[in-house]
């Protein structure tokens, strides 16, 4: 954790460039993206000074398996049987628990009254494995979002466990992904071929982790694929944030992006057990460990133009097409990291919006999903 003092004595200069930027931003070319408007500079460089307090003080969210504001749409999710838990899942130490997820509209109905107009987005947060929990006032702009433009009739956001708490290191997090999509396909008898496996940031990279598993582990555990899968800006190369011959702040995108280099040394560290898992493995980084599925699932990628992980998603987007997954890339003109997660915060939520819709007409064409009308 960074010391009290070196935050202390910091503060003055970080403040000085926050205002001294907000001063330039009038000015259209003193902003870091020209074609940005003034509110999307001064939010995303707000965004950005938050995010590295919460970087320095390692800030993580506490989680409760409590309703809350959400209420009744609030489920608590029991773990599956052991036996489900396999290969890089069975760990001595970190086991499978019970989890919250949290329903946008509504929790689905019964299997006996589930029609095939039924689709489901299970959707796992970002927030670099150290933030973030699912609910309403974390994901609940992206959740309404898909439901709208994606016409998806229900999505699911599990509060999964975060590795800035203890016991919440790898694989703690894809366990409880695990988790929450067999509680759908086996609990709630939803189809696979209704489902969408959807997942920003470090979900994103969760989301890959949970159809690598069911890539090695799904025929002989029973567990069926999705229909489909849409990353958003994921993260796909943890092991870049630990490598000290790998400098974030030399990327052309990192005065346009609100990520910072100890934002993404703080969840690799914490993920990886401070070195205990290898950063480098392929359900940590997936950028350079490629795979195919025994059956093509179309795989929509988002990313922001002006994001630091850009030139990543480029790149994995590339190695997984020569793989022979259908996959369709969009890059957001002008966008920042994660725009689905923070589109209002930034006032990036048109291009949010149209993000999603460019997934639906993919998907559209390439599965046999129930989308509703936009």
């Amino acid at each position: 954790m960074a010391s009290v003092l070196f935050i202390l004595v910091s503060t003055p200069f970080l403040l000085f460039h926050y205002f001294y930027d907000i001063a330039r931003y009038p000015i259209p070319w003193a902003r870091p993206v020209k074609g940005w408007t003034f509110s999307q500079a001064v939010r995303v460089r707000t965004i950005r000074l938050v995010l590295l307090y919460i970087s320095l003080f390692h800030a993580g969210d506490r989680l409760k398996l409590e309703p809350g504001r959400e209420r009744s749409r609030f489920q608590i999710i029991q773990p599956s049987p052991p036996r489900l838990y396999k290969g890089p899942l069975n760990d001595v130490v970190i086991r499978s628990e019970l989890i919250g997820a949290t329903w946008t509209p509504a929790q689905p109905p019964p299997a006996a009254l589930t029609s095939r107009r039924t689709t489901i987005a299970l959707h796992l947060h970002g927030g670099a494995f150290v933030i973030g929990d699912g609910r309403d006032h974390d994901t609940g702009y992206l959740a309404r979002t898909l439901v709208r433009y994606m016409g998806c009739t229900h999505v699911c956001t599990p509060q999964y466990r975060l590795s800035s708490s203890k016991g919440g290191q790898f694989p703690a997090a894809l366990q409880d992904a695990l988790t929450s999509y067999l509680h759908l396909v086996k609990e709630l008898g939803i189809p696979a071929s209704q489902l969408i496996l959807s997942g920003d940031s470090a979900g994103g990279n969760l989301a890959l982790g949970l159809l690598r598993y069911i890539s090695v582990y799904g025929q002989e555990l029973g567990i069926p694929a999705p229909a489909a899968v849409a990353l958003w800006s994921p993260w796909i190369d943890v092991s870049a944030a630990l490598d000290a011959t790998v400098n974030m702040k030399l990327s052309p995108n990192y005065a346009s992006d609100y990520l910072n280099a100890n934002f993404a040394h703080w969840g690799a560290s914490t993920v990886t057990g401070n070195g205990a898992v290898d950063a480098s493995s392929p359900y940590l980084s997936p950028l350079h460990h490629p795979f195919k599925m025994s059956t093509e699932i179309p795989m929509f990628v988002n990313g922001g133009e002006r994001e630091v992980l850009c030139d990543d998603i480029k790149a994995f987007s590339k190695a997984f097409i020569d793989q022979g997954w259908p996959l369709h890339l969009i890059i957001s003109k002008g966008g920042p990291h994660d725009i689905l997660l923070l589109g209002p915060r930034m006032g990036f939520h048109k291009a949010a919006e149209a993000a999603v819709r460019d997934a639906k007409a993919f998907f559209s064409g390439t599965t046999t999903l129930c989308l509703g009308d936009s």
